[in-house]
Formats: structure tokens, C-alpha cells, sequence
């Protein structure tokens, strides 16, 4: 099979597995330790009835929705604000783009409400000299948000276990986790993650009509 065949051949397989993993809705287990109380003090079993699955484009608006709720919470954006809905704008014109190419989405749902989000960024990284294959087709896992009324039921652990099963069907073979959250450093690491790297980030002046600064820093050298 020549190098064009088998690449045909491949990609074939992956969209195939990517349809199969946008068509699977995994129900998620109890989680009574990590469930609510009680008055009484004991653990209160959620029920069951979760359910998790990736974001489809007619969730689109209900990702929004999540990301913006977070932003909300944590980074103290007013909901009639500019930043807001500026935020909203883009996030969707970037989900229109990329959903279930360059980003996947995930939804835990309860009882038809959409109760824990996260997402994964998907890059192929450089070839390392511990990657099993050479390069990696990694993903970030980003955006994790449950809503304040639905945390404590252990959403976001299952979350984070169901990607370890879902992203392979995607042609993924490592994941990464990012957060500054305490508690999500430590179920990444209950669920097995290490310490990979140290990053630094730098932010580049862009020019507001899309054109980078490039020109100004070639005639600068």
C-alpha cells in the first residue's frame, strides 16, 4: 500500500472511530463518598441517571453557557459586561470552527440537565525520546467547570476517567491537564497523571486588524 493509501487508510479508521465515540452515551456510577449529605449526616447516593457524552454542534450554546458561568465564578465577570459578551462571541465563533476537530467537548447530563462540562485541545507534539511512537497526538484537558448546585457528587472525577476511555477513539494517545484548581491537580493525579513540564507564557502584541507583529520585529533584528 503506498504512503497516500495507508494515510487515506488512516484517516478513514479515524473519522470512523470519532463518529463511533460522538455516538456513545456512557452512564456514569454512583458516587456516594463523594456525594452530598443528608441532615443526618450520612452520605446521600445520588441516584444514578448521569450520563456523559462529547458535545455535538447543536450543544454548542449549551458549552457557551458553562464557559460563561465559569468565567463568571472565577474571574468575576459581570454578565451584562463587554468582556462577557465579547467572551461569548468568540467562544462560539471558535466552537463552530473546531468542535470535534481541533477541540472536543464533553457534557455530563442529569436528567436532561447538563451538570459538569470539560474539554480537551487536541496538538500533535514534537517527537520526544519517551513517546511510545515517536510524536504525540496529545490533548490538554481544559475547561472543567461543574455548576456550584451539582458539585460534590464526583462529576469531574468520572469526567476525567471516561476521557482515558473516549480519547483513544479520537486518535489520541496522551493526555495532558492543566489547572490551577487544587482540588483538580489532585484527582489528575489520582487518576494517574504525573508532572510533565514547567511552561512560562508570554503575550504578543497583535495588531486589532489580525496582523501580527512580525514585520516590526524582523526590521528590529
Amino acid at each position: 500500500m503506498s504512503a497516500v493509501a495507508s494515510s487515506i487508510a488512516v484517516d478513514g479508521l479515524t473519522r470512523e472511530l470519532t463518529d463511533l465515540a460522538l455516538s456513545l452515551v456512557l452512564r456514569l456510577p454512583d458516587e456516594v463518598d463523594a456525594a452530598p449529605c443528608v441532615p443526618d449526616g450520612s452520605p446521600q447516593r445520588d441516584g444514578g441517571g448521569a450520563t456523559f457524552r462529547l458535545a455535538r454542534p447543536e450543544d454548542v450554546g449549551t458549552v457557551c453557557d458553562l464557559r460563561c458561568a465559569q468565567s463568571l465564578e472565577y474571574q468575576g465577570l459581570s454578565l451584562s459586561s463587554e468582556d462577557c459578551r465579547r467572551f461569548r462571541v468568540e467562544t462560539e465563533a471558535y466552537l463552530r470552527r473546531n468542535l470535534n476537530t481541533r477541540a472536543f467537548f464533553a457534557l455530563v447530563e442529569r436528567d436532561g440537565e447538563a451538570v459538569s462540562l470539560s474539554g480537551l485541545e487536541v496538538a500533535d507534539r514534537l517527537p520526544t525520546v519517551d513517546a511510545a511512537g515517536g510524536s504525540e497526538r496529545a490533548a490538554t484537558v481544559v475547561g472543567c467547570y461543574t455548576p456550584p448546585e451539582h458539585r460534590g457528587r464526583g462529576y469531574m472525577r468520572q469526567m476525567l476517567s471516561a476521557w482515558t476511555a473516549m480519547a483513544p477513539l479520537v486518535g489520541i494517545d496522551t493526555l495532558y491537564l492543566e489547572s490551577r484548581n487544587v482540588v483538580m491537580q489532585r484527582l489528575a493525579q489520582d487518576a494517574g497523571y504525573e508532572p510533565a513540564s514547567a511552561k512560562y507564557r508570554l503575550r504578543l502584541v497583535v495588531d486589532p486588524h489580525g496582523r501580527e507583529s512580525a514585520p516590526a520585529l524582523a526590521a528590529a533584528c
